[in-house]
């Protein structure tokens, strides 16, 4: 199979990266996939090949994988499952690939899948590119009979992987920020007086208990792709702002003079939502990155801009 990779756009080499052997030609280093040795007569592909380095064998090369070259150069509020791609052309479990997410694309969430353990992927976005998770929506205002769901929503996860991979990130991975949690609704309690006739010539008095409703503020939606929607508050007025993609939605204003309060802030880029008195809990950022032990090394930009808590597998 030809090796389908060269470097990346900014010059990466992507076929040192992921292993591939090489022979020198005319003076130069050529990489190659396929390597036979001749067996009885006839030339035999080689599934690995080992040489004895200080008196242990030390394997060099690796001639089952599946090759492939891919690119994300389209925005996307879905998920990209590399698994389920990969499957259209191939059964087995060995991959080596460059997967780009290329300049200023957006992805919402991907999953580079469970191949195996000596599976390679070079993830490359360039500048601009991003996976960024769906932003948490804001909680609703509560209480006083009106509304429910208070909690602000987690923010959603940007990236998944059971696969060893390699990171090269010139633009942004991160979680979707967490919705604040909405505030809660009162009644405004109070006594007042009211004359009724009772006898000739006089007048009576009452005291009848009266109540007013003061409407909370529902939570701010987290930033994210896209980002959440904001908490309903207790009247339309008091709703909690949407999320963008680079903000957090303000939490919704609340009735001054009374002890209803207003809604949580949304999360910005990979931050948990913000609290308000009274109300629910606000919700957490979503993982950056689930599977980060995995990461065998950082090259070309490096780690880059990860915003959001990672996790390991």
């Amino acid at each position: 199979m030809a090796i389908p990779y060269s470097t990346t756009n900014a010059g990466t080499n992507v076929r040192e990266a992921l292993r591939h052997s090489s022979v020198k030609v005319g003076g130069g280093w050529n990489h190659l996939e396929d390597i036979q040795v001749k067996v009885s007569g006839s030339w035999r592909d080689t599934k690995e090949v080992y040489v004895k380095v200080s008196g242990d064998w030390k394997k060099v090369h690796e001639g089952e994988h599946f090759l492939f070259k891919h690119d994300l150069n389209t925005n996307s509020s879905g998920n990209f499952d590399l698994g389920g791609w990969v499957s259209n052309f191939y059964s087995g479990n060995k991959v080596k690939g460059l997967l780009t997410v290329t300049s200023n694309k957006q992805r919402q969430q991907v999953n580079l899948g469970n191949f195996s353990s000596d599976s390679i992927i070079y993830l490359r976005l360039e500048s601009g590119a991003r996976i960024q998770g769906r932003g948490g929506n804001g909680g609703n205002a509560t209480g006083a009979g009106v509304g429910s769901g208070p909690n602000g929503q987690n923010g959603q996860r940007a990236l998944y992987t059971r696969t060893p991979f390699i990171i090269d990130n010139g633009g942004m991975i991160a979680g979707g920020g967490g919705g604040g949690d909405g505030g809660n609704n009162t009644y405004h309690q109070y006594n007042q007086e009211q004359s009724y006739p009772c006898q000739k010539g006089e007048t009576c008095y009452t005291t009848n208990q009266n109540q007013d409703f003061k409407a909370g503020g529902g939570g701010g939606g987290g930033a994210g792709y896209p980002g959440g929607s904001g908490g309903n508050g207790g009247s339309n007025s008091y709703n909690g702002q949407n999320g963008t993609q680079n903000n957090g939605g303000g939490g919704g204003d609340y009735v001054g003079g009374s002890s209803s309060h207003g809604g949580g802030d949304g999360g910005g880029i990979g931050n948990n939502g913000q609290n308000s008195t009274g109300g629910g809990s606000p919700g957490q950022a979503g993982v950056s990155i689930d599977g980060w032990n995995l990461k065998i090394n950082s090259l070309g930009s490096g780690n880059g801009d990860i915003r959001g808590p990672t996790a390991n597998s």
